[in-house]
């Protein structure tokens, strides 16, 4: 079965090593068309966009290729197996807190690429221009509170939280034979970490939720309306724009919460909970990768630069690019 076979650490780690190889090039692509294939028109949303891609990337490069997190199911422990575990004078503390940030800042910049939409549209002449900044910094206040509570119960005593911890979960990590490198996170049996974890993704995710509505709202009101400051033409521009940028970012969503409900489903249905985990990290992984493929191929200035630069070298012209990609792409 294949979660009993990724449950090996050295399989998983490879997995994970195959994955980053795989997208590095794809990232490091995506950043070079942000940074110098972003047209005029999308000017506006460049450096929100280029925020985004940061953080994704970073989250995608740290759980497969610098840290490559194993967590020790169904504790609240783990260890890594990246690089970063040859690096001297790391406190794992330290490294917990600094994943949990990249982890927790990704949906703050989805928040803040999608807010940035909405000031450009609608609300740069209103109320909203003054309360957009606490707004963001309220949302990146939130994930720095909750790393700073993650970093606060980690314990002090490490041996002490790995006799407790096998005491009360005999089988986490029952495959690693060196216990002494498992760093224990918290070993409370305390349902408080998972209701603020729970709390805090469901806060975010219906800022994430009421920003989508509010623009596709107040775009469909002044295509209808004409009311708006800017033009029809602008407007349908802009509305293609953003349907692209709502898929881009749905199904990399998708990616990480549905395996996460896939996940506990399976741990009531099945002993192996640590092949769950890890295969659900290593579908997490694909967050980034996923997010900037489909931005390549949504957004047209980068489908176009693609298209030029591997198709043998030829540029590319609005023809061809026309031709080659399937005709209800071809209006975004």
């Amino acid at each position: 079965m294949i979660l009993d076979f990724i449950e090996s650490p050295q399989v998983y780690s490879n997995i994970l090593y195959i994955t980053s190889a795989f997208s590095l090039p794809i990232h490091i692509f995506g950043g070079y068309c942000i940074l110098y294939r972003t047209t005029v028109f999308m000017k506006s949303v460049k450096w929100s966009l280029f925020n985004l891609y940061l953080w994704s990337f970073a989250l995608d490069i740290s759980l497969s290729l610098f840290i490559q997190p194993y967590f020790c199911s169904p504790a609240f422990a783990g260890f890594p197996l990246g690089i970063v575990q040859w690096v001297k004078g790391i406190p794992m503390d330290v490294l917990v807190v600094c994943a949990t940030a990249i982890f927790k800042v990704v949906p703050v910049s989805i928040i803040s690429m999608f807010e940035n939409r909405y000031f450009v549209l609608f609300g740069n002449k209103g109320l909203w221009q003054y309360l957009r900044y606490p707004f963001l910094m309220l949302n990146y206040a939130l994930a720095l509170v909750y790393c700073i509570s993650i970093y606060i119960e980690v314990p002090v005593d490490q041996n002490k939280a790995r006799q407790f911890l096998f005491k009360s979960h005999p089988q986490a990590c029952k495959v690693i034979t060196d216990k002494s490198k498992i760093f224990v996170m918290n070993f409370e049996e305390d349902i408080w970490p998972a209701i603020r974890q729970n709390a805090l993704t469901s806060f975010v995710l219906a800022e994430i939720i009421l920003l989508g509505v509010l623009i596709k709202m107040e775009m469909n009101r002044a295509i209808k309306n004409i009311q708006s400051s800017l033009s029809l033409d602008t407007l349908q521009k802009q509305k293609k724009c953003i349907r692209a940028l709502n898929l881009q970012i749905a199904i990399p969503i998708a990616i990480i919460f549905l395996p996460a409900v896939i996940s506990a489903i399976l741990k009531m249905k099945s002993s192996s909970q640590q092949g769950v985990d890890n295969l659900l990290n290593l579908t997490t992984s694909l967050h980034g990768v996923s997010a900037t493929i489909l931005m390549i191929y949504l957004q047209k200035p980068y489908r176009s630069a693609f298209l030029e630069i591997f198709c043998r070298g030829k540029r590319v012209t609005s023809k061809n690019v026309h031709m080659m990609i399937p005709s209800r792409l071809s209006q975004f």
